[in-house]
């Protein structure tokens, strides 16, 4: 039984890190429909303006999104190791 807990625990974080990419080019996607949508309907003549903006968002979304997921990958290993050790 001892076996089945860590290909339970790999199993999921191989399922986190393939939905990480989901997640990241999603958040670039919204970024940029929000901010053209801002720029056709709010801001009529603005367009680059507001599109730029919310693409550059997504893109610090996504990038803080992975970082989250390396810090839980990280706190979850320093654990791992620590009982290992004792």
């Amino acid at each position: 039984m001892s076996e089945e807990s860590p290909k339970k625990s790999i199993f999921k974080v191989i399922l986190e890190a393939s939905a990480l990419g989901i997640n990241f080019v999603l958040c670039v996607i919204i970024g940029a429909i929000l901010g053209y949508l801002i720029d056709k309907f709010v801001f009529h003549k603005t367009f680059p303006l507001f599109s730029l903006i919310f693409l550059a968002a997504g893109f610090v979304a996504g990038v803080k999104e992975i970082f989250r997921f390396i810090r839980k990958v990280n706190r979850a290993d320093g654990q791992g190791s620590n009982k290992e050790g004792q």
